[in-house]
């Protein structure tokens, strides 16, 4: 009995280690964060960032810092030419004279 005591701590405590607190956007917020996402059309997306700023790139080469839009909330983004909608695992990315392409993560 002793044994299981001591045991469960550690085991809860191995289990919490790899949990992240992450929003619905699929950042957390804090620090910079990377993802990729597959795009209609070919179109690999990566993403670093989250919270008030995102980079974005495409394997197009097309490359924008986008900052909220509107500031204070993380699911629309746009810059110039560019603007992302993030829906939980799915994006929309526009790049002004090009098809938007939706991607998935």
């Amino acid at each position: 009995m002793t044994v299981l005591r001591f045991a469960f701590p550690l085991v809860l405590i191995g289990a919490l280690a790899g949990c992240q607190s992450i929003g619905y956007d699929g950042f957390s917020g804090a620090g910079m964060r990377n993802s990729t996402w597959r795009c209609s059309d070919n179109v690999t997306l990566t993403l670093q960032g989250g919270g008030s700023m995102l980079k974005a790139s495409d394997s197009r080469g097309f490359n924008a810092d986008l900052p909220a839009s509107p500031p204070g909330q993380s699911t629309r983004y746009s810059e110039g030419i560019y603007a992302l909608i993030l829906e939980g695992r799915n994006a929309t990315w526009f790049v002004s004279g090009q098809k938007p392409v939706e991607c998935r993560r």
